[in-house]
């Protein structure tokens, strides 16, 4: 509203480009409604708008609105030099356009100026130049009149908007394609599609970089700790962030996996993990023949360990995963 204020207060203190464009006051009043109108609208899609755009965006947006409002204020200036032109101490609407009889008195001084034309001309315009062109630039000067003020207000309306307010023009944070996932009594929104939790070295790491990159090749979000996991944080935390924060949690097991001290993986999933939530969100993956712990007690898990299985094991686990998050 403040913007729309303004522009209504700069379009009525500027006064009309020259006499006899139309009524002053009806000059003013148009003026003010159309400067009106555009802050207006472009006010209302910036509003409407604003959590769609980043910081850059918006400032890039206020460089358009900047150089449209230069770019409109030089469109004025030139319609005001080509079709107005001085008598008596005012400014008068001519056209740009001769009349035969303008056009041989023109021919016969060609050092006349506009203004000088229309000094001999009596201040009759229309004896110089043809009717036709002098409604031309009548259009053109109401045209131009004050179209810059919206473009410069919305200029520094957005540019403002954009640093005040920044955070609510900043790109949201990768949104769920799926409802929130209950975990340990509340609701997370999914971030990742999978979670690979494994053993560091020998075939386990092999496998899970397999596993990574046949993910990510058909479009699944994978965390996995020496990528994922800032170097600075603590394992055990972002352990258990990942495993929040994904759909689901694939366990590499192994013998080496289940070894004795190392049981960190089991903690955290039971932590985070209710028994319900292990059955719909925590898929085994059998990388050798192992018995499995009772934390993995009546999980069917995918076998990896069959030379010709009937389905291929990353396939189970596609199926499982139904579309990714990306989708």
């Amino acid at each position: 509203m403040g913007a729309v204020a303004l522009a209504v207060l700069f379009a009525v203190a500027i006064p009309p480009p020259a006499d006899g464009l139309v009524d002053r006051g009806l000059a003013r009043v148009f003026s003010a409604l159309v400067a009106a109108a555009l802050v207006a609208l472009a006010g209302a899609y910036l509003l409407w708008s604003r959590r769609l755009k980043t910081r850059g965006l918006a400032m890039a947006l206020a460089a358009v609105w900047l150089a449209a409002g230069v770019a409109a204020f030089a469109a004025r200036l030139s319609a005001t030099g080509v079709c107005t032109a001085r008598h008596d101490g005012r400014s008068v609407v001519i056209g740009a356009e001769l009349t035969p009889v303008g056009r041989q008195y023109a021919a016969d001084n060609p050092s006349l100026s506009a203004s000088e034309l229309l000094f001999d001309s009596a201040g009759v315009a229309s004896r110089v130049w043809t009717a036709e062109s002098i409604e031309q630039c009548r259009i053109r000067l109401l045209a131009t009149h004050v179209l810059w003020i919206p473009c410069l207000i919305m200029c520094v309306l957005t540019a403002t908007h954009a640093w005040s307010t920044g955070h609510a023009l900043l790109p949201a944070r990768d949104a769920p394609a799926q409802a929130g996932i209950p975990v340990a009594g509340r609701v997370t929104a999914p971030r990742y599609d999978v979670f690979i939790s494994y053993r560091h070295g020998g075939r386990d790491g092999e496998f899970a970089r397999e596993l990574l990159h046949a993910l990510e090749e058909d479009g699944y979000r994978v965390a996995i700790d020496e990528r994922d996991f800032p170097a600075n944080a603590s394992f055990l935390q972002e352990m258990e962030r990942c495993v929040r924060e994904s759909r689901i949690t694939v366990s590499l097991v192994s013998p080496r996996y289940l070894g004795s001290g190392h049981c960190e993986e089991e903690a955290i999933l039971c932590r985070v993990l209710d028994m319900g939530d292990r059955k719909r969100r925590l898929v085994p993956m059998i990388l050798e023949p192992v018995e499995l712990p009772a934390w993995l007690f009546g999980l069917v898990g995918i076998d990896c360990t069959k030379d010709n299985p009937l389905v291929e094991p990353f396939d189970r686990l596609k199926a499982v995963l139904g579309k990714p998050l990306s989708a």
